[in-house]
C-alpha cells in the first residue's frame, strides 16, 4: 500500500481529518497547502476512508496500516 499523498489527522478534540498533499514532479511532497478529503468523529470511519483512497485491499492494509497524525 501506498498512501504517500494522503494523511490522517488525529486533532485533540477527537476530529479525524484526512488531506491529500500535493507531490512535486520529482514525487516529493510539495510544502504548499493541502486538500482537505473529509473530516470524521469515528477513526473506524476514516482508517476506512483513507483504505478506500489509496485502493487497499484488506489483507494489504492489515500489512501496513496507513500513518495517523497527531494535530
Amino acid at each position: 500500500m501506498e498512501p504517500s499523498n494522503y494523511e490522517l489527522i488525529r486533532y485533540p478534540s477527537g476530529q479525524l481529518v484526512i488531506t491529500r498533499v500535493a507531490m512535486t514532479a520529482s514525487g516529493v511532497p510539495s510544502s504548499g497547502p493541502r486538500d482537505v478529503i473529509g473530516a470524521y468523529t469515528s477513526e473506524q470511519e476514516a482508517q476506512s476512508v483513507l483504505l478506500r483512497l489509496a485502493g487497499a485491499t484488506p489483507q494489504r492494509a492489515a500489512a501496513a496500516p496507513p500513518t495517523v497524525q497527531p494535530g
